[in-house]
């Protein structure tokens, strides 16, 4: 069971480059020729000033080990990512503005979080100016705030734990420091401290430096996500001689998930693929070549070997039993010992895989064949519009609605007009084959009416004659586009059995790994809720929806793309379009009884 496509077949994402000497997958930007092996003499000449050495024989004379006492020591790993993190631009300014270290279970992520949480509360971190050689100097900061965050305080206790262990009595003496459980403070006014209150009451503090924690548990839903966004708030004001910063320590995140740690991967994404103005989040994840084939003991120990080339103090053998325990699950495996991007057992499609079949270059000309697919809804959820290219299966947005975020979305509405006018120019512009609607049953506030009623009805009779095929068949109560997929709704079992099986065809098209038909437009909304989307097994085999019922995490569009496949799917499969009939190339309606 291998983790992702090969390494051979797939092409490395933006910003990772393969270690030579392993084959492992790396991100840190360490300049010179990438294609070195890891141990390689580093290239100093071509690394920009930094405080980082000054910082490292600092840091390396003052803590001791939390569990042995003996002399605190970084990995070259850590080395290096404390070089570029304290890197200086020519006007002394920070050269990255935010960073993520990213590893495997083990790796040491927080003893390198409490060492540096120590550095920034009395080390040599604030820039003071350049000596006759051009080297940057630095001194203690005075009144330093150092914060540290997490989704609950045993999770921020963990570092605070460990950096007290790391304090000799050498160096409680001489910077008057006093540990404490909730906060570690000396006697001119500088704190660490813990961040694990409410956001409200950590909105405005001035922190010299903030370490979030375990950052890939924080969602919305855990609360963590609105911690990390008034951080970030609060760094974002600090003044230039500060330079405040959040830096993440986490684990592999898990897709779909939108926790702070996906969404940080995805803005490091976008900076290193160049579709963002500044380049200055600095992200550092080591991870096991994606073809690492959990089953096979010689394939795993080469990726925990890779994932874990920066910690020689693991226990491999250890760690494969584990991998292997039937009682550990195959994401979890991925996300932790190997430090990959797994998706969620239950995800409908996996992340990683639908984003590579991604076309925003192809453009769906005018006049071409497709169908169409609307998910209604009155105010909940999104209501969205794709469509399908009958030719090729592509898919592409033509529309979504939802509600805003905050004061905006209050007593908001699905704007009918304005997805009226998306369906109609739809019609203008392209041959429509086949048309479904799925629709809300919420009513309207005035009438009582189904609040979808008058438009459905709208486009059942100026596009009946349109279409190729009607979403409902039947002359008399047929429908020429109500395609409703409740189970009480006239033909409804039949409708979910063939939305249940485009759903499993999906799948199994973004699993292929020799090469497949399915593409899609890149739309970002799409893509979202394609992410969220979760499996949902039924009686025909398994279809998608929501993580629950009430989640705020929405699916529509993903709804909207199974449903304009089955459209097309009716189509091809009908013989008279087969047969390129008279009634298809004048654009007759075929009406299916």
């Amino acid at each position: 069971m291998t983790t992702a496509p090969s390494t051979d077949d797939l092409e490395l994402p933006p910003g990772y480059y393969l270690d030579s000497a392993t084959g492992a997958w790396l991100t840190l930007p360490w300049p010179g020729d990438k294609a070195l092996p890891w141990g390689h003499p580093e290239r100093l000449e071509e690394l920009p000033p930094s405080l980082g050495p000054t910082i490292i024989r600092w840091a390396e004379s003052t803590l001791i080990h939390p569990l042995t006492g003996s002399p605190w020591r970084f990995t070259p790993g850590q080395k290096r990512f404390l070089h570029l993190w304290y890197a200086l631009a020519g006007d002394g300014r920070w050269v990255y503005r935010s960073g993520v270290k990213r590893g495997a279970k083990g790796v040491g992520k927080d003893p390198l979080a409490a060492s540096l949480a120590l550095v920034e509360f009395v080390g040599p971190v604030e820039f003071v100016g350049w000596d006759e050689s051009g080297r940057p100097l630095s001194r203690m900061r005075k009144m330093s705030l150092v914060q540290v965050a997490a989704n609950s305080e045993s999770q921020a206790k963990d570092v605070l734990r460990v950096l007290n262990a790391m304090i000799s009595k050498k160096m409680r003496l001489r910077y008057g420091i006093t540990p404490g459980k909730l906060q570690t403070q000396t006697r001119s006014g500088s704190m660490i401290e813990l961040l694990t209150n409410s956001e409200r009451s950590a909105e405005g503090d001035p922190p010299t430096a903030v370490f979030l924690n375990e950052s890939h548990h924080m969602t919305v839903s855990s609360g963590g996500e609105g911690i990390a966004e008034v951080v970030r708030r609060n760094v974002g004001k600090s003044p230039d001689y500060i330079g405040a910063r959040v830096l993440e320590l986490t684990n592999a995140h898990q897709q779909g998930m939108d926790s702070i740690a996906e969404r940080s991967y995805e803005a490091w994404q976008a900076q290193a693929a160049g579709k963002t103005h500044h380049r200055d989040i600095l992200y550092d994840s080591i991870e096991a070549d994606p073809a690492t084939d959990l089953l096979d003991v010689e394939s795993l120990e080469r990726g925990l070997r890779q994932s874990y080339m920066d910690a020689p103090w693991v226990d491999i053998p250890r760690v494969i039993a584990e991998v292997q325990d039937l009682r550990t699950s195959v994401a979890d495996s991925i996300r932790f010992y190997l430090n990959g991007l797994a998706a969620a057992e239950d995800a409908w499609v996996d992340p990683r895989r639908f984003d590579a079949l991604a076309r925003p270059e192809v453009v769906v000309e005018d006049r071409e064949r497709i169908t169409l697919f609307l998910d209604c809804s009155k105010s909940t959820d999104a209501t969205g519009l794709v469509g399908c290219r009958v030719s090729d299966g592509h898919l592409f947005v033509l529309g979504m609605w939802q509600r805003p975020h905050g004061h905006r979305g209050k007593d908001w509405l699905a704007p009918r007009h304005e997805v009226d006018a998306a369906v109609r120019a739809a019609f203008e512009r392209y041959r429509v084959m086949w048309f479904g609607v799925d629709p809300s049953p919420a009513r309207d506030d005035e009438d009582e009416s189904l609040y979808w009623r008058d438009p459905i009805d709208g486009w059942h009779r100026d596009f009946h004659k349109k279409v190729f095929l009607w979403a409902t068949p039947g002359q008399a109560s047929g429908h020429a586009v109500m395609w409703d997929m409740r189970m009480s709704a006239k033909s409804g079992r039949e409708r979910n059995r063939q939305f249940t099986e485009e759903a499993m065809e999906v799948a199994r098209l973004v699993d292929e790994e020799d090469g497949t038909p399915f593409t899609w437009d890149g739309h970002a909304g799409l893509r979202m809720h394609a992410h969220n989307a979760k499996r949902r097994p039924n009686q025909f085999g398994f279809t998608l929806g929501k993580v629950t019922r009430d989640s705020s995490r929405l699916v529509d569009l993903a709804v909207c793309a199974v449903g304009a496949r089955v459209g097309r799917r009716l189509v091809m499969n009908h013989p008279k379009f087969r047969k390129r009939s008279t009634g298809a190339r004048k654009g007759k309606a075929v009406i299916l009884r």
